[in-house]
């Protein structure tokens, strides 16, 4: 299962406070065909800035383009190769690094396609939560599609074995668990909006369902 969001105020969002990490990994899967010009399916940046990241679908491009933000400079923006607005899934992992100078990378379905480096420093703010299908900006159109898998580690990157596996369908509960530079969160969405990790959830609008799994993978 994962979980569809027909846009609109369509809406999962968690208090992460994920403030303070400057280094870690990023992952979900999407599928989508969507028709509105740079839909956010996910973001984690300020309600006054766009301090964070996110990642903006392109629909004349057809690709997916994260971008790292410090208040309103982009510090860090890598754009697929790969087409990802097909009505097909595709994973997504960013490894991010907030340093001045960091080295940061973009997959797709286990393959690294966008590599650079941080310009400057740029932070993840502590009231920002992690918002999927409509963002917390009115100035980018809400997602339509299904979302499913989306987990976070933070202070380390992901190997290319363990993003491989990811693209693979390999749950991420089987990537590198451990407490310790381990998994931190993971909403798999696939019966409902809850999380392994306790962090606070929020649901807006009357469109966000479930339906049945598609995604395939290890549980």
């Amino acid at each position: 299962m994962a979980i569809n969001f027909a846009g609109g105020t369509d809406r999962i969002s968690y208090q992460a406070g994920w403030n303070g990490f400057t280094t870690g990994s990023f992952a979900f899967k999407m599928k989508t065909t969507q028709t509105t010009a740079n839909a956010v399916p996910i973001s984690i940046w300020s309600s006054a800035s766009r301090t964070g990241f996110g990642f903006v679908l392109n629909n004349t491009l057809n690709k997916v383009l994260v971008q790292g933000y410090d208040i309103s400079a982009p510090r860090i923006q890598l754009l697929s190769s790969t087409s990802v607005n097909d009505g097909n899934w595709h994973s997504i992992v960013f490894n991010w690094n907030g340093n001045n100078g960091g080295a940061n990378a973009l997959f797709v379905d286990g393959v690294q396609e966008a590599t650079g480096n941080s310009s400057a420093a740029w932070p993840i703010v502590s009231t920002a939560p992690l918002y999927l299908g409509d963002n917390n900006d009115s100035f980018w159109p809400s997602y339509v599609g299904d979302l499913a898998e989306v987990a976070v580690w933070l202070t380390r990157q992901l190997d290319a074995a363990e993003i491989a596996a990811l693209g693979k369908d390999i749950s991420p509960s089987k990537i590198a668990p451990g407490v310790l530079n381990g998994l931190t969160f993971h909403a798999p969405l696939v019966r409902s909006p809850n999380n392994r990790f306790d962090h606070t959830i929020a649901v807006t609008g009357t469109t966000v369902t479930p339906h049945c799994r598609v995604v395939g993978g290890v549980w």
